[in-house]
């Protein structure tokens, strides 16, 4: 009876939870008919939605570890695992559009997930207010203050900024509450069982959350021992030793997705963060206008109730929230918490369940202090507060939508105070306050850059036109490895959202191997510098032809061209390009380049290795001689030089390169490396026709890679071109490109007959001893290879991609498979590991009278 009254309890709580999640999205409702979609244009659009498209067409395909279309070729699994790849949030998702596309015979594109964007932010919230309603219900004891305090939590402008811009960050609302109710069950001489299944499910969902969140849940650990909530706990030593057994079976359960992601992370690059981080810095106007933490009047004024802290449980939730708003404005606090790196505020859902205690704790002992004196301090101490921000930072204005509905929720509060109106009065008004407040806030959002079904349809995001330029170019491919250059401006992943064989990717993890190989060893300019992303192959032709880039297409504004090109398509606002001739997947090499001899040699002279041979670490040829241009002399309009330093004193300057006669070259590579010094905006830079965008200098997004190689129409002129502003331009050379090697290597014959599948190749190869299986794919830890069905080592050539050394002659049977790092013990480690969890799960349950069993 007992049991079946408490699931009644559950359902109606949920259901209504549902409700006010409806209507705290109701902002978004009512604006979706008029073409508003619940996502920022930047991240959202750039990641969040495109990543839930791909990973379901994988997914679909039956490709769960490796794609050819991720890039250049990658373990999509291993680096989207940030995101969604094994997200619980996004799974169901998954799961259910499957079965409905295979039931109904329909395939679910971009605008199918864009129409998901609303229903899956509702489930979640809902969901997110649910389990916190469970974890306070736990610690408060009282049913109603836990509800309130589980909506406030859930409602908060925390959850709809993060949602709308990088929903993956909002999972953390959820996981926090449901490992403190494990914590808690540990305390409380209670069952391991929940906070070791909430670890090793949240470290499958996402490895970098489980970071945030368990770094959180150890520090409410440490409080804990110092704060007793009941007069029944278990000693310090004792809780120790269950966090740490029940820490290692979460792991144990997880590693089959944890470790290939964890994996994913170390061998991703991305420059540390070096810039000095503030010790304090007042960033987010937390009660006049909020961008991450709200601290509304009824959460200020219960920190001056005297009686409230008579109670154990207020003074615990108390001192997290205020140390908590001290942290929030400490930048160290948000970069330790985004391991060690440039500061990000994505801790905070431990500041906001802390108010929605004290929330909770205050509706509970509402009796002890409505009438309490210390709450007209509070209502004065929040108006002083609310001045004093206005006058620290002027830069936020004031929300005048929150400051009328703050007014009105104080008189009101009063009238019923004064009426000794009941509780219920109190609950409704912070109900209905959280639910206006998330929609004014969402209205907020809206203002500084949110999706709209006119803006992804337009020219600068997924225009009718360039699909069409597309699918033009896909029925014009003369094999399926062909790739196509082609990117909105700024939009990496736009392969993705047009749904074809690119050169670009966007990514907080990638194959680190590959990221140095655009940015240290190749030095190719993606046409805008910035971090977790690479794009297009520099208009280097030698390097297009190696990677089979088929297509070219650009907006008409666009003036460089790779050589070979030849325009075959105008477009209203784009044009088309194409180049038949380019290398196959897979090359036999005959000729070994030595990598140590070529750390210093010019890029070119790595590209004719690459076109000539393979380079290995253990390879026989020194570097190729390449041809150098003489610079004459160089003079500079609109500025002038300061040592190695170029001031450019007007709006647009330039620096001249006088260069000797061009003796049959078709491109010139131009080496240099440029910098801006105390430039805090970003520069466009113009070499010629080319031209490309650097980072400012306190960007966090910088790469620190400020050596790079330009490939441009030959010319007996450089012309380099600078907005005004200070500059480090040296080691400028010139070298000349007239593709004898790579006309030379078309015509060697030596394709080897291996077909790419995307995790897979197999095929017959006919070599000498000696010789290397050279292919175009990105080398990862994962590729494993068998000649004639023996395992033979696959090795790193060409500084980022897959090689086989063939040691006998003749004709072999070749096979290459990919599967994430360690994939195959984690898997087996976590199988075992979950037969005898749930083994001994049930049995421990069996044990526990059925009425006492929750």
């Amino acid at each position: 009876m007992f049991q079946k009254k408490r699931r009644r309890v559950n359902g109606v709580v949920l259901i209504s939870m549902l409700i006010i999640s409806l209507l705290a999205h109701l902002f978004y409702i009512i604006t979706w008919q008029q073409g508003t979609v619940m996502k920022g244009i930047n991240d959202g659009l750039s990641q969040m939605l495109p990543f839930k498209q791909f990973i379901y067409n994988q997914y679909a395909e039956g490709r769960f570890f490796y794609s050819a279309d991720f890039g250049l070729g990658g373990d999509f699994f291993s680096s989207l695992a940030y995101y969604f790849t094994t997200n619980l949030f996004f799974l169901p998702w998954v799961a259910i559009t499957w079965g409905f596309a295979t039931l109904f015979q329909f395939t679910p594109d971009f605008d199918y997930w864009m129409m998901l964007v609303l229903p899956m932010s509702i489930f979640k919230q809902t969901v997110i207010m649910f389990v916190a309603y469970i974890f306070l219900k736990q610690i408060l004891q009282s049913i109603r203050g836990a509800y309130v305090g589980a909506v406030f939590y859930a409602l908060s402008p925390f959850f709809f900024r993060h949602e709308m811009y990088w929903d993956i960050l909002t999972d953390a609302m959820f996981w926090l509450p449901l490992i403190l109710i494990g914590v808690e069950r540990i305390i409380r001489k209670q069952s391991l069982f929940v906070f070791t299944l909430s670890a090793a499910l949240m470290m499958i969902s996402n490895f970098y959350l489980s970071y945030v969140v368990l770094l959180t849940a150890v520090i409410y650990m440490i409080v804990r021992q110092f704060m007793h909530l009941t007069d029944n706990e278990r000693s310090a030593f004792e809780q120790l030793k269950r966090y740490i057994a029940s820490g290692i079976i979460s792991f144990a359960l997880a590693c089959f997705a944890f470790i290939p992601a964890a994996y994913g992370f170390i061998n991703n690059v991305r420059p540390p963060f070096q810039d000095p981080i503030k010790g304090f810095e007042i960033n987010d106007a937390i009660i006049m206008s909020p961008r991450v933490l709200w601290l509304p009047i009824f959460i200020f004024i219960l920190f001056f109730i005297k009686p409230l802290y008579r109670h154990r449980t207020f003074r615990f939730f108390a001192i997290f929230a205020g140390v908590g708003i001290i942290a929030h404005f400490i930048p160290y606090i948000g970069s330790i918490f985004n391991g060690f790196s440039a500061p990000q505020q994505r801790w905070e859902s431990i500041v906001i369940l802390s108010f929605a205690g004290m929330l909770g704790v205050a509706i509970k002992y509402f009796e002890e202090w409505r009438r309490d004196r210390t709450i007209v301090y509070g209502v004065i101490g929040f108006i002083a507060l609310w001045s004093l921000f206005i006058w620290l930072i002027p830069q936020y204005e004031s929300s005048v939508p929150l400051l009328i509905t703050t007014a009105i929720w104080l008189v009101i509060f009063a009238i019923t105070q004064w009426y000794r109106a009941p509780l219920i009065w109190f609950s409704a008004s912070i109900l209905v306050f959280s639910i206006i407040e998330a929609n004014i806030f969402s209205e907020d959002l809206t203002k500084t850059g949110v999706a709209t079904k006119s803006f992804i349809t337009s020219e600068a995001y997924h225009s009718n036109e360039q699909q069409q330029a597309v699918e033009w170019m896909q029925q014009r491919k003369v094999s399926k490895d062909a790739r196509i250059d082609w990117m909105v401006p700024y939009r990496n992943n736009t392969p993705m959202v047009q749904n074809f064989r690119g050169t670009s990717i966007y990514s907080s993890i990638l194959n680190g191997d590959l990221l140095l190989w655009y940015l240290r060893d190749l030095q190719i300019d993606m046409a805008r510098e910035s971090v977790s992303r690479y794009g297009t192959l520099g208009n280097r032709t030698n390097l297009m032809a190696m990677q089979q880039v088929q297509f070219y297409m650009r907006e008409k504004s666009n003036e460089a061209v790779p050589y070979n090109y030849r325009l075959v398509k105008v477009n209203e606002n784009t044009q088309i390009y194409e180049n038949d001739q380019y290398l196959p997947v897979f090359r036999i090499a005959t000729k070994t380049y030595r990598q140590s001899d070529l750390d210093d040699a010019p890029v070119l002279a790595k590209e004719h290795a690459m076109l000539d041979g393979v380079i290995m670490t253990d390879g026989k040829e020194k570097a190729p001689k390449v041809k150098k241009r003489k610079i004459l002399s160089n003079t500079v309009q609109g500025g002038h030089w300061d040592g190695e330093e170029l001031i450019i004193n007007q709006d647009k300057g330039r620096v001249a390169f006088s260069l000797a006669p061009i003796m049959g070259a078709k491109t010139m590579y131009v080496q240099m490396y440029i910098e801006g010094i105390r430039n805090y905006t970003g520069f466009t830079m113009e070499a010629n026709e080319y031209r490309t965008t650097r980072k400012k200098s306190n960007s966090i997004y910088r790469t620190n890679y400020n050596h790079i190689t330009l490939a441009v129409d030959a010319s007996d002129q450089l012309l380099i071109e600078l907005p005004k502003g200070t500059y480090r331009l040296k080691d400028v050379a010139i070298y000349d490109e007239d593709y004898t090697t790579l006309n030379a290597a078309y015509n060697k014959k030596n394709e080897a007959d291996v077909s790419w599948n995307h995790g897979e190749a197999k095929g017959e190869v006919n070599v000498k001893k000696d010789d290397v299986l050279v292919s175009s794919i990105p080398y990862e830890k994962g590729w494993h290879a068998k000649v004639d069905g023996k395992k033979v080592a696959v090795e790193k050539v060409n500084y980022a991609f897959v090689g086989v050394p063939m040691k006998v002659e003749g004709k072999h049977e070749v096979e290459l498979y990919y599967r994430p790092p360690y994939w195959p013990y984690a898997l087996w480690v976590s199988v075992i590991t979950w037969v005898i969890f749930l083994i001994y799960s049930w049995r421990q349950r069996q044990k526990i009278p059925k009425w006492q069993r929750r």
